[in-house]
């Protein structure tokens, strides 16, 4: 560029004036203060209400930014517990029985082909367990021992007493009591429910000394606000079949799944005044031990997590695992094992394996064992190595001709039922053929796998 040229540049030449470029100027500064004081106004509020949400813990807002990449307590082992815990609060008779207690397990990723899976694993209310220090109670107890006496430990209870019980190690919880989950649906805009099952409660309490007005539950998909969904997870006596603490607990994973997905679905970080509901809502009637950061990490974890991943498990009737019992010193109606009083090892297992059985429960294949062998106890004793809660069996005799000379399935599914045939491959080690099975089957209408089993 010659000397002159910068010594002497040319006159400045003024532009025009531009309605446009200077609202948008405007547009610019307005939004910039709108962020630095909803950072300041979210901050404030973090402050004064983060110490009743993070129980224990010394809560500043900067903690909220430290690095989430520490891994949560199981994370590295490759899962991550949390005891979810569900109380009526100050203004329902029987405050601090535990309503509600799902053990969550999440089982992040190993590899980058995996995703991430979630199983919530129900515990009824009536089971009799060993609560440490008082003695054989009903599980929904712990929590309100805990609590008794303004001790303040009924998080820690409840968690020893889930501990001891499944032979496992749960490093944190979460409590939420009706009141802030009826808010909370409330400021989403309420949940979408399809009702599988329709059912009529009669005798639904109004919280006072009587009950209100038939309470009905049409079938189909519907919106529900925060009292109707309460009343629809809290609802003991519907017909139908829908009266048991089972169906319960299966109601109340329904709506747990439907909250998570409004609530992420709404973008609430972006959205200032529901973001301030929820944090009231929260710090008022929800409690935790989980740390900011853990909490961030684990949202992390679990933001993406696709519906088809998110398994529910129930200890229920069905699951043949569990049995009515009534106590005979006082009448009182309990469930125990029933392999026996305090007998958890077939439960421990059934808990142990929850992701797969999960897996075969959403299958819900039926599977047909046809004895080839001399020995009458084959097909027996396949049953009993594949046998797992609510895994359809049958066994019988070949009735075929053909001299087989190895054991061997026939997936008459056409590879519809992966996760069904890896287990029958994974446990019993044998080969597999393409269905259809070629015989005649011992099952009405036909089976899904049909096992032959041989001397081999």
């Amino acid at each position: 560029m010659p000397f002159d040229a910068v010594k002497n540049p040319l006159p400045r030449v003024e532009k025009p004036f531009s309605p446009k470029r200077n609202r948008g100027r405007w547009v610019l500064g307005i939004i910039v203060v709108l962020i630095l004081g909803a950072v300041f106004f979210v901050g404030a509020r973090l402050l004064t209400l983060g110490s009743k949400i993070f129980e224990g813990k010394k809560f500043s807002f900067g903690r909220l930014f430290l690095s989430a990449d520490k891994l949560l307590a199981g994370e590295k082992e490759g899962e991550i517990k949390i005891l979810l815990l569900g109380v009526p609060g100050s203004h329902h008779d029987g405050s601090n029985l535990t309503d509600t207690m799902i053990l969550a397990t999440i089982k992040p990723p190993k590899t980058d082909d995996d995703q991430i899976e979630v199983s919530l694993f129900s515990i009824p209310r009536d089971l009799a367990v060993n609560i440490p220090g008082y003695g054989v109670k009903k599980i929904n107890s712990a929590y309100a021992f805990g609590e008794s006496g303004d001790k303040k430990q009924g998080p820690d209870l409840a968690v020893r007493t889930v501990e001891s019980f499944l032979s496992t190690t749960v490093p944190y919880y979460a409590v939420v009591d009706f009141q802030g989950f009826k808010q909370a649906v409330d400021h989403v805009g309420g949940i979408d429910i399809n009702v599988e099952t329709g059912f009529t409660d009669a005798e639904f309490p109004d919280d006072k000394t009587g009950y209100l007005p038939a309470l009905t539950f049409v079938p189909g998909g519907q919106t529900m606000d925060g009292t109707r969904a309460l009343q629809y997870v809290r609802s003991r006596h519907g017909n139908n079949n829908q009266g048991s603490d089972f169906s319960r607990a299966r109601r109340q994973q329904q709506v747990l799944k439907a909250l998570k997905d409004k609530v992420l679905d709404l973008k609430t970080i972006a959205n200032l005044t529901l973001l301030n509901n929820l944090l009231s809502d929260f710090a008022d009637h929800f409690h935790t031990n989980l740390e900011p950061t853990e909490l961030r990490r684990l949202y992390n974890l679990t933001k993406d997590v696709e519906e088809k991943n998110i398994l529910s498990q129930t200890l229920d009737g069905e699951s043949g695992l569990i049995c009515d019992y009534i106590a005979p010193e006082d009448g009182q109606y309990l469930l125990i094992p029933c392999a026996g009083f305090e007998d958890f090892q077939a439960i421990r297992k059934f808990w142990k394996n929850q992701f797969l059985s999960a897996r075969l429960a959403q299958e819900n294949p039926k599977i047909e064992i046809q004895n080839a062998a001399k020995s009458q106890a084959l097909a027996g004793y396949t049953a009993s190595l594949l046998a797992m809660p609510r895994l359809q069996i049958t066994t019988g005799n070949f009735p075929g001709e053909t001299n087989y000379v190895e054991s061997v399935i026939y997936d008459n599914t056409g590879g519809q039922k992966p996760n069904t045939l890896s287990y029958l491959q994974n446990t019993l080690g044998i080969k597999t053929a393409v269905g259809p099975y070629p015989f005649q089957n011992l099952t009405a209408g036909g089976a899904d796998f049909v096992i032959i089993v041989t001397e081999d």
